[in-house]
């Protein structure tokens, strides 16, 4: 199985350490509210954490922003080239908010959408020429399937029947992420297609046993974040899933999408927090070493292996 990177293909089961849910560039388009610009686009400052994370013994970092929102497949490209990490980039949508009044998304119609996306993911993202293709789908999704939603959901669904690529979802503290698996199946999409990100701000432990079961890969992103209360979310969530041998179904991931999270930029907790903290506080809980590959960068690379027309599991 192979996962499609900037710099090009790669064996899942080299993946070692991952992020499997990041934010390496972002550079809002003119237009964008100033409530909801996110600007993470020093690329010294970004290859020096990189850098770092890599020498610490990170291998994939999985970028979140889609096009049109503030991604750039040629910088995510030379920063894999300066760094040697593997990064993905990804096509789809975010929410509304980050794309400026005439974002074309936003009256585009579902074949149009579904065109896109597909192209993006089979011949290279736009802004690229064609010459860097997105290895997975972007869902903003709110917990409401309706309107222009409802149609770029349709879209990201016919782009992943299609080509069998992981569709990812921003979730709104994993509101009505029960709508998404019998939404997608009935459009040809089953649940091992399906990354629910943010989820652990839900820390319903029937929730998430029934979603990994179904197939979905479940986001965790809290660790670092005090006000989700990590220790009674994220942490139970794991040991609750790993107990009931849903170990595969577990991504861990930093979701640093503000330049104040980076170490590079003066803040804190940078992506040394996953080699650095989490990883050990996994050794020290006592989870085997294969549980700990998987939930640190095995199952997120898996998933992300393209799997056309059947199930991962």
């Amino acid at each position: 199985m192979t996962i499609q990177t900037v710099t090009g293909p790669v064996a899942a089961e080299d993946v070692a350490l991952a992020d499997g849910h990041a934010h390496a560039w972002i550079d809002p388009p003119p237009g964008v509210d100033p409530s909801a610009r996110l600007e993470l686009h020093d690329f010294d400052r970004i290859a020096a954490e990189l850098a770092a994370f890599r020498a610490a013994g990170g291998s994939l970092v999985v970028d979140c922003q889609p096009g049109g929102a503030g991604r750039d497949a040629r910088r995510l490209r030379q920063l894999a080239e300066a760094t040697g990490l593997w990064i993905t980039a990804t096509t789809g949508f975010h929410q509304q908010k980050y794309y400026p009044p005439d974002g074309w998304l936003w009256t585009a119609s579902a074949e149009d959408a579904a065109i896109y996306f597909a192209e993006e993911l089979t011949v290279g993202t736009r802004e690229s020429a064609g010459a860097i293709p997105a290895a997975t789908i972007k869902v903003g999704y709110e917990g409401i399937i309706d309107g222009q939603t409802r149609i770029l959901m349709e879209a990201a669904a016919e782009a992943a029947h299609q080509t069998g690529a992981l569709i990812l979802f921003h979730t709104e503290r994993g509101q009505n992420v029960e709508a998404l698996i019998p939404f997608f199946a009935d459009r040809r999409v089953p649940a091992s297609r399906l990354y629910l990100c943010h989820v652990d701000k839900r820390p319903d432990a029937g929730l998430h046993r029934a979603l990994a079961q179904a197939g979905v890969l479940l986001g965790y992103d809290t660790f670092a974040r005090p006000k989700y209360d990590p220790d009674n979310g994220a942490w139970k969530l794991i040991a609750a899933l790993v107990a009931d041998g849903l170990a595969a179904h577990v991504a861990i991931c930093l979701d640093m999408a503000l330049a104040e999270m980076w170490t590079a930029y003066g803040g804190g907790p940078g992506m040394a927090f996953l080699p650095d903290v989490i990883l050990p506080r996994l050794r020290a809980e006592g989870y085997p070493a294969d549980v700990i590959r998987q939930l640190t960068g095995g199952n997120v690379a898996r998933y992300l292996a393209r799997q056309p027309g059947q199930p991962t599991f």
